[in-house]
């Protein structure tokens, strides 16, 4: 049931799904694609909607090996808000085969699923999100985060900031 709740941790780390809009998500370790997350707009039945990629570079161009993206509940205590990890998959794109499958899209002003789809992708989803955190990506953010937090500082308009930082 919990497809995502790796990656909401990291959401979570990073201000929450409200911030996701303004502050997406990069994270690089050493031995692994960069994984990215951020909110790309709404989603087919209005909510909002969340990418999760891996992605590295192939002869100059960007990839993507897997992005998936998720329509996710904005309520923060809901059962099945967005911080439960109950991610609701609505398509994945695998760049390097030239794979692209909607499982949830809207075609007439009408919502149209593909059941199956929906339920393979749930269960990609949750053995991704295990490596996500078995490859230590939420300890890899944790320790982002805290860096990134630790400089920033809060103008006089309540806008945060980072320092100048002068190159060594």
């Amino acid at each position: 049931m919990y497809e995502m709740k790796n990656v909401a941790r990291i959401v979570a780390m990073n201000g929450g799904l409200d911030k996701l809009a303004d502050r997406p998500i990069k994270i690089e370790m050493d031995g692994f694609d960069r994984l990215c997350i951020e909110h790309v707009g709404r989603g087919p039945n209005g909510r909002p909607l969340v990418s999760v990629a891996h992605y590295f570079l192939q002869n100059g161009d960007l990839m993507s090996d897997p992005e998936m993206t998720f329509e996710v509940i904005p309520d923060d205590d809901s059962k099945l808000g967005w911080k439960s990890g109950t991610w609701f998959p609505t398509s994945i794109t695998q760049s390097p085969t030239g794979v692209y499958r909607e499982a949830v899209w809207t075609e007439g002003g009408q919502v149209l699923v593909r059941p199956r789809l929906v339920q393979e992708l749930k269960g990609f989803a949750r053995m991704w999100d295990r490596n996500i955190g078995a490859q230590g990506f939420v300890d890899a953010a944790k320790q982002q985060f805290s860096t990134v937090s630790a400089r920033q500082t809060i103008d006089s308009g309540g806008r945060t900031s980072l320092p100048f930082l002068p190159t060594p």
